[in-house]
């Protein structure tokens, strides 16, 4: 009985694996997911979709504690008004028009990216602790520079 029991498991998850969610519907719930966690400043929500090898502009985060505190603190939403990936292999390749908004202290503002590039990555991630399935993280993000003294005044 006990061995049906765990056959039967088994093949549950061998079938939710092969039969699982689409890669578009994976990315799509890793950024909902990701922003609605940063929205929330719950930096862990934010953490689990970046990849470790993040790169913005080309210069890699290193310092990921400072990613967490930013999103801790400033709890931006971020709006990507084309979320749509086209997706080669194990990448996805987003362009889109992306707005930030952010709070610092008491003030709120937006900022306004006219083209930014999210590049996504399969990875392996871990089902139920165990099982190998597949992630799709952050790992690039190219926006041009945001010059953030103006919003010092």
């Amino acid at each position: 009985m006990v061995i049906g029991g765990v056959l039967l498991l088994a093949g549950a998850m061998v079938v939710a694996f092969v039969f699982g969610p689409s890669d578009k519907q994976l990315i799509k719930e890793a950024l909902d997911e990701s922003i609605k966690a940063s929205r929330e400043g719950r930096p862990g929500g934010v953490m689990e979709h970046l990849s470790h090898s993040l790169k913005y502009n080309e210069e890699q985060v290193g310092d990921r504690t400072s990613v967490a505190d930013y999103v801790k603190r400033a709890r931006p939403d971020v709006i990507i008004q084309d979320p749509r990936a086209t997706i080669s292999g194990d990448t996805a390749i987003i362009v889109s028009p992306v707005t930030v908004k952010m709070e610092m202290g008491p003030v709120s503002f937006p900022i306004q990216i006219e083209r930014a590039v999210i590049t996504l990555s399969k990875e392996t991630g871990r089902k139920f602790l165990v099982f190998p399935a597949p992630v799709w993280r952050i790992t690039s993000i190219k926006a041009p520079e945001i010059d953030v003294s103006q919003f010092d005044k």
